[in-house]
């Protein structure tokens, strides 16, 4: 039922105006700020040390509610939560035994974890409530007709990261009626991938921007033979020059998603846009100057208020006017490049950065690779516990995984712990992939 009411009130929204998109979107924002005042210990102490009380939540400028970050919620993670069953150490016991996504925490609760090319460690839970009230949200992506189609999927997988979280629950209730989906680990070799799109033929291809550029370049040579009827990039910033090519190879159009583990589905686009429209109706996302502010509008659970991303994003002047949201120019922040190592039968292939950004061991804080040679790398890592050579020897058990999945067992690493990471002294800005 949450999932029919999300998806007709999403049909209903569309044909709002601009004013009454923004009357409601300021309605949502006023209820989760008063529920977490109310029911986040966190929040309610950050308010009243700022001088907020409770009576002015309805009325309040946007700009005198304090903004907070993922070291504030990661740091005060159990105070944000207004639950009592969920502890910070429980979860990240459980995203370290499950591997399966769509497992539910006390058979409850979706947990996502990332790291972001901040290379910080974020966790994020929703109820099963909160996370179906979205979810119809993606038909936005391709042309819905309740009819069910192939959708391939290439991205982190192994884990409860956020697409392939996302993805792995249309496998579960009346979503499977309308899709049959693939799951391909963006980290198997080059050449599995292929024969696996191949054999299943999909009707939609999603995955992250850069892989589905080394795809239409494998279609181009002719070891791809797939004729998706829609292309959709998820998490990645977008090239203008790039996405001509892969659209021109593929022979079709390519949608945008646009969203977060702290709000999975925060917009989308495509070519008759023009741009990315925001959801106005489930976030709040204020545009500063070299970052975005977040408000996710339906997580009660953790609540996400006024949460800075570094993300660069524009305004764009909505002439078409298609849909009532906030229109901006495709996203261009958290763009890392392609790590390409030459594997051990002397070919070269690559490993994608998001599979960093998703890199996840106990005890681990904060992470950064640093390519070296095409052969060999650093794992720069800093580690929030006393037992550092234990959670050192789990991070190469990881990284031992990885190359060999992708048959680079030839390539080298040397794990090096730090205190801290400092940030790129030319931009000001952390990166997750350094070339050394």
């Amino acid at each position: 039922m949450t999932l029919i009411r999300s998806y007709f009130e999403l049909k209903i929204h569309e044909r709002y105006s601009r004013q009454k998109i923004l009357a409601l979107q300021d309605k949502k924002f006023r209820k989760i700020l008063k529920f977490a005042y109310k029911n986040s210990k966190f929040y309610h102490e950050l308010y009243v040390s700022n001088g907020i009380d409770e009576k002015d939540l309805d009325t309040i400028e946007l700009e005198k509610i304090p903004t907070v970050d993922k070291n504030n919620i990661m740091q005060h993670f159990n105070d944000v939560l207004t639950v009592d069953d969920l502890k910070i150490k429980e979860l990240l016991e459980f995203i370290d035994e499950s591997k399966n996504p769509n497992d539910l925490f006390k058979n409850k609760y979706h947990v996502i974890h990332t790291s972001g090319s901040s290379g910080k460690v974020g966790i994020f839970v929703y109820t099963k409530k909160e996370w179906d009230n979205f979810y119809p949200y993606i038909t936005k992506l391709f042309n819905f007709k309740f009819k069910k189609n192939k959708a391939a999927f290439i991205g982190a997988t192994g884990g409860h990261f956020t697409g392939n979280s996302f993805i792995s629950w249309s496998e579960k209730g009346p979503i499977r009626l309308f899709c049959k989906s693939l799951i391909l680990d963006v980290n198997e070799p080059i050449d599995e991938i292929i024969r696996k799109l191949n054999d299943f033929q999909p009707d939609i291809l999603g995955g992250y921007f850069n892989i589905l550029i080394i795809l239409a370049k494998k279609q181009e040579q002719g070891l791809l033979k797939i004729k998706p009827k829609f292309l959709t990039n998820c998490g990645e910033g977008v090239n203008q020059k790039d996405k001509e090519y892969i659209t021109k190879i593929f022979n079709t159009s390519m949608s945008n998603l646009y969203g977060f583990a702290e709000c999975v589905v925060c917009g989308f686009g495509k070519d008759e846009y023009g741009g990315i429209y925001f959801m106005d109706d489930i976030s709040l996302i204020e545009v500063k100057e070299n970052h975005i502010l977040l408000t996710n509008l339906f997580n009660k659970t953790e609540p996400i208020i006024r949460y800075r991303i570094d993300d660069y994003v524009k305004i764009k002047n909505d002439e078409k006017k298609i849909l009532p949201f906030t229109l901006v120019e495709d996203i261009i922040g958290r763009v890392e490049f392609v790590i390409w190592f030459e594997n051990n039968e002397g070919e070269m292939d690559f490993i994608h950065p998001l599979v960093f950004t998703d890199f996840y061991v106990k005890g681990l804080d904060k992470l950064q690779i640093a390519i070296k040679s095409k052969t060999s790398f650093e794992f720069r890592a800093v580690i929030t516990s006393n037992n550092t050579e234990e959670i050192k020897k789990n991070i190469a058990k990881k990284l031992d995984t990885l190359l060999s999945e992708k048959k680079f067992t030839n390539v080298k690493y040397e794990i090096k712990i730090v205190d801290n990471l400092s940030v790129d002294k030319k931009t000001g800005k952390f990166k997750l992939i350094v070339q050394e």
